[in-house]
């Protein structure tokens, strides 16, 4: 988890994504940060550098964002204005 934030923490700082528009957060804090552009049609981007735990599970920091998407509500076009990259991080032991 340590190195997923400090590598998320990097991509903010790098002038490529530096931007107003740039959060770096836990994952269940997308509601309150992200849900409403990625609602609106304009193009947005997301990257997503998570760690996974025990064998490839979601971490606790990202349950509710993960049971958000698999909803039925959820609109299955709520991405399509979102180019995004997912970096999982896991470890070899498992």
């Amino acid at each position: 988890e340590h190195i997923a934030k400090t590598l998320a923490e990097s991509a903010q700082k790098d002038s490529a994504w530096a931007s107003d528009q740039v959060h770096c957060m836990e994952a269940n804090d997308f509601k309150k940060k992200c849900l409403a552009t990625w609602e609106s049609d304009e193009p947005s981007s997301l990257l997503m550098v998570t760690s996974t735990t025990g064998n490839g599970d979601t971490p606790e920091n990202a349950g509710r964002f993960v049971r958000f998407l698999k909803r039925k509500t959820t609109a299955p076009t709520l991405l399509q204005h979102v180019t995004y990259s997912v970096l999982a991080l896991g470890d070899t032991n498992y």
